[in-house]
């Protein structure tokens, strides 16, 4: 890639859009800005919503290491001046990524221009992004190189995000000596939203004092350390919700293997055929003769549901049979009753009184023994 550099500053109806070797211009397009008016910024940029969830979720997709990709849209003006409308980014496919840099190759450029060409002939590049995750959202001497270089149209920008701490800034051309300028805010479908400057890069009126150069880079090593405490507790967190979701995914696939084997189990219960116990020979006469017929005992289980089924069958049956014995206990009690009754009564007795003699009725005449003969008198 070969860098080139910027002329003349071009006439406000028009923005130079260069990068690498391929430089086009293109008239600024007649739009309404979507944002409110009176902004006073050095260049307004208009984000679609679309592109900027994809740049977010490009953004998250490595914490480790760089990202990058380009801003695809038009420059337009409106009573205001030239604004620059991002309407989709195309991802740095190819490029040479690390922990603390990124860098657009060959294969990167060629891969970026075919989808252009592809998706959006209409569209031009109008700027740049990438990430630091981590470190903050201040662009370093290499991003500068990149801008002042490959991305010197009067409306391109640079955009820089931390995917850890959701911090974003914004960069035109047109600083001081050749430099870059940071921008305050951007706006998403209409709606302003912050973007990071750093103190250092503040003027005076922003800042509201001088501030001592070491006081700048004290308050530049805070950020840095807020920045790593943010990470770390971002990485606590997002450790935490990994577990408990594998804690969770571990307890749903226990429940699911447990309703599994159960569900397995009853249905071999089911269709598991049934087991010979015994077998019994019965002669059967058949005409006149007796042949003997075979009777299979077998073990068979009963489903559960059929089991407690039968179980309350044979406890009603038994019920019945209770209610029954009694109901016959009761309609025979009565008439034991009434039997033993004459003889459980006590005999009654009567006081002592002269019992009634029977009437007399002649007796026959007693008779009286016999006498002996009388003795012969003695003789003398």
């Amino acid at each position: 890639m070969s860098s080139g550099n910027k002329g003349k500053a071009q006439k406000e109806t028009s923005s130079e859009v260069q990068v690498g070797r391929s430089v086009t211009t293109q008239r600024a397009r007649k739009k309404v800005f979507p944002g409110p008016k009176g902004s006073h910024v050095p260049l307004r940029v208009a984000i679609s919503r679309q592109a900027h969830a994809e740049l977010a979720a490009h953004a998250r997709e490595s914490l480790q290491a760089e990202v990058c990709g380009v801003l695809v849209g038009e420059v337009c003006q409106d009573d205001e001046g030239i604004y620059t409308d991002v309407q989709a980014i195309i991802r740095g496919q190819a490029a040479s990524e690390g922990s603390t840099h990124v860098t657009f190759t060959q294969a990167t450029w060629n891969a970026i221009h075919e989808t252009i060409d592809r998706e959006h002939a209409d569209r031009s590049i109008v700027g740049w992004y990438h990430t630091h995750p981590g470190f903050g959202v201040e662009f370093s001497e290499m991003d500068l190189f990149i801008q002042k270089n490959f991305f010197s149209g009067e409306a391109q920008v640079a955009l820089v995000t931390d995917p850890i701490s959701g911090e974003v800034a914004l960069a035109a051309n047109g600083g001081e000596d050749g430099g870059i300028t940071y921008l305050p805010c951007y706006w998403v479908d209409g709606r302003e939203q912050p973007a990071r400057v750093p103190a250092s890069s503040m003027p005076a009126t922003m800042q509201g004092s001088e501030r001592h150069p070491a006081t700048a880079r004290s308050l530049e090593a805070l950020e840095n350390r807020i920045s790593q405490l943010t990470q770390s507790l971002d990485e606590v967190t997002s450790m935490f919700y990994k577990t408990l979701f594998f804690a969770g995914a571990v307890v749903c696939l226990g429940v699911l293997v447990f309703a599994g084997l159960l569900i397995r189990a009853q249905f071999q219960a089911r269709i598991e055929p049934p087991q010979l116990n015994s077998f019994v020979p019965v002669p059967v006469k058949i005409g006149d003769k007796n042949v003997l017929l075979g009777v299979s005992v077998v073990n068979w289980d009963v489903p559960p549901e059929l089991n407690a089924l039968l179980l309350d069958l044979e406890k009603e049956k038994q019920e019945e049979a209770a209610k029954a014995a009694a109901a016959a206990l009761e309609e025979g009690q009565p008439e034991k009753k009434e039997k033993a009754k004459p003889a459980s009564q006590p005999k009654q007795v009567e006081p002592p009184h002269a019992a009634p003699q029977p009437a007399s009725s002649p007796s026959p005449p007693a008779q009286s023994a016999p006498q002996p003969p009388a003795s012969p008198p003695a003789a003398k």
